[in-house]
């Protein structure tokens, strides 16, 4: 089941986010910060779960545009599936249903931001249609 991320989430989010980023010295994921995120129109933090544990997450956020009307664009990060269950369908599920919503909010595209050491992730997600060829995305953290 995929549901948005409550303020009860928070430590098996920061678990996943762990495994996502194991050389990131300072993370932490705090109950206000969901909170904070279920109370934004334009994020979305959801997660994969499965008898009752979380076995999956992603975030989705929508950012305005003027390229074409009112139509904005989407942007999933930090998508990770516990190792433990990975090639069961739970990241395809995340990302399907991320593209569902885009849909409903009539998003133009959706960008993907992803590890470039984490193939077996491309993988998944040039079967899902995303093309890395066509974009390199930058980012520089502050």
């Amino acid at each position: 089941m995929i549901r948005e991320a409550v303020p009860e989430d928070a430590t098996f989010i920061e678990e996943l986010y762990r495994i996502l980023l194991p050389e990131h010295p300072a993370i932490h994921v705090s109950p206000e910060r969901l909170k904070q995120i279920a109370g934004h129109p334009e994020s979305f933090l959801y997660v994969c779960e499965e008898q009752e544990t979380i076995v999956g997450s992603l975030h989705l956020h929508f950012c305005m545009d003027a390229l074409c009307d009112d139509r904005p664009f989407a942007v999933i990060e930090r998508v990770i599936v516990a190792e433990k269950v990975r090639g069961k369908g739970y990241g395809a599920m995340l990302m399907r249903h991320a593209e569902n919503v885009a849909i409903s909010k009539g998003a133009l595209k959706i960008m993907l931001s992803s590890a470039a050491k984490r193939e077996e992730a491309h993988r998944l997600y040039e079967i899902l249609g995303y093309d890395s060829s066509s974009s390199k995305v930058f980012k520089k953290y502050l």
